[in-house]
């Protein structure tokens, strides 16, 4: 199996710039051309002064790839924890919010009650950025270009790619939620599928077989039913030093006596619930992962092609950022003095600081990522 750098390290070093979609921008452009054209790095580029958002959800994936760790995975129980503890903590503590943390906290240990019975896979990357070229739709041989000839990619971050007993690779979402989605909704989920995709072309020759959708609800009572794990599933644990490679490097090595275990599957979705978790597997075709690339290029076409620009007004208007703007052009009213007022230029820069567990790169001098602050 062949890798590959990264298109974003392509760029770094080739001084190439790409026209960079990302699942946000995405769904945006999909469900309202309006906020897409003032949130858009490629467009107008504005978000709110005020950019704080709910500090629980954030705060708990960042305790969730601490958890996921694939470093720590095989390391003893108590100690991986008071780590996840402390990842939490330090997440609350830096936007002021550590009035959550008590709470944080025992969804926390909830979580690991449960998924220490269930979890049958290792984890081989969390929070890894992964892009792929979008091809033109029309001639799929070759890259889409703007009309300044820069190549359109499609870029997002996976929350965890994780192996299983079969040597099986999946994608997993961690979504923080105040209720369950509907089962129709995760099957139909764009952004999953697109990071399949996304993944196998940075990876080439590397295939994921679905995707994992990690549900913690934060609404509600934390009461686990007792015991979490019969539910008639076996758990088949994945442990660190096994050959399958669970977190160590990419390319791995599958094993003919795991290829040998695989076996067909009746359903392919399969669903398992214990009080605030819930964790839905889905297999994939490669069918259905492979129409994404043309999905993205039919919709890269659109985007930049100078896009009529309109509202698509919805539910959606009661939560938008920008419904303020939208308002005043509803009206015919300028909405220049609201832009100016309340949003500001969104930063170039607004990727987090890697952590430890996304990627790999050499131990010679000069090695570090260029991305990286030197302290």
């Amino acid at each position: 199996m062949a890798t590959r750098r990264t298109l974003a390290a392509l760029a770094l070093t080739a001084g190439i710039v790409y026209f960079r979609i990302d699942p946000e921008q995405r769904a945006r452009f999909k469900r309202c051309r309006r906020q897409w054209d003032f949130a858009s790095p490629n467009r107008r580029g504005l978000e709110p002064v005020d950019t704080a958002g709910p500090a629980l959800p954030v705060a708990l994936k960042d305790a969730l790839a601490v958890y996921y760790y694939p470093g720590t995975w095989d390391w003893q129980h108590d100690l991986k924890q008071s780590l996840v503890h402390k990842a939490v903590e330090r997440s609350l503590n830096d936007v002021g919010a550590g009035a959550l943390i008590e709470a944080a906290t025992a969804v926390l240990d909830c979580y690991d009650a449960w998924a220490s019975t269930i979890d049958d896979f290792a984890p081989v990357k969390i929070d890894h950025d992964v892009a792929g070229l979008i091809t033109h739709p029309e001639e799929t041989e070759r890259g889409l270009l703007t009309a300044n000839g820069s190549g359109v990619v499609y870029a997002c971050r996976v929350d965890l790619l994780a192996v299983d007993a079969a040597d099986e690779y999946w994608v997993v979402r961690h979504q923080i939620v105040d209720d369950w989605q509907d089962p129709d909704s995760l099957v139909r989920d764009e952004e999953a599928i697109a990071a399949c995709w996304a993944w196998e072309q940075d990876y080439v020759g590397m295939e994921i077989v679905g995707t994992i959708h990690n549900e913690v609800r934060i609404s509600g009572p934390l009461d686990l039913p007792a015991p979490a794990s019969a539910e008639g599933h076996e758990r088949q644990a994945v442990a660190q030093h096994e050959p399958s490679g669970g977190g160590r490097s990419i390319p791995q090595h599958q094993r003919v006596s795991a290829l040998a275990s695989r076996v067909d599957v009746e359903s392919r979705v399969d669903q398992r619930t214990a009080g605030p978790m819930r964790r839905t597997r889905i297999r994939r075709t490669r069918q259905e992962i492979a129409a994404v690339g043309g999905q993205l290029a039919v919709e890269a076409l659109d985007m930049v092609s100078e896009p009529a620009i309109y509202p698509s007004p919805a539910a959606h208007c009661s939560v938008c950022e920008f419904a303020a703007p939208c308002l005043a052009l509803f009206d015919g009213a300028d909405p220049e003095p609201v832009l100016e007022a309340q949003f500001r230029q969104r930063p170039v820069s607004g990727q987090p600081k890697p952590r430890l567990g996304q990627s790999t790169w050499g131990f010679g001098r000069g090695a570090a990522p260029p991305q990286w602050e030197r302290q």
